[in-house]
C-alpha cells in the first residue's frame, strides 16, 4: 500500500511481482491523483479516506505523479 499524505507518496519507491495489485490510500484533505507518466493508468482527484488500485500485469518500471501537484512523484518496479 502507498499512503498519500502531506503532499508525498510513502513509500516513494515500491517493488512488486507481476500480477500484483497496488492500493494507494489518500490520507490528505487536499485532493491528489495517481497518474502514470506513460498514461497507462490514472485516478480521478481523491482525498481523505478514498483509495485507488491498479494491477500491474507486465514487468518494468512505472513512474507516476500527482497531476495536480506534479512535484509529487513515485515509482513502481514490477518484477
Amino acid at each position: 500500500m502507498v499512503e498519500i499524505k502531506d503532499f508525498m507518496f510513502t513509500p516513494m519507491t515500491l517493488t512488486v511481482a507481476v500480477g500484483s495489485t497496488v492500493t494507494w490510500k489518500f490520507d490528505d484533505s487536499t485532493q491528489h491523483t495517481v497518474t502514470a507518466d506513460d498514461n497507462s493508468f490514472a485516478s480521478t482527484p481523491m482525498s481523505n479516506g478514498q483509495t485507488f488500485t491498479h494491477t500491474f500485469s507486465a514487468a518494468g518500471t512505472v513512474a507516476y505523479h500527482c497531476s495536480i501537484h506534479p512535484e509529487m512523484t513515485g515509482t513502481i518496479t514490477v518484477k
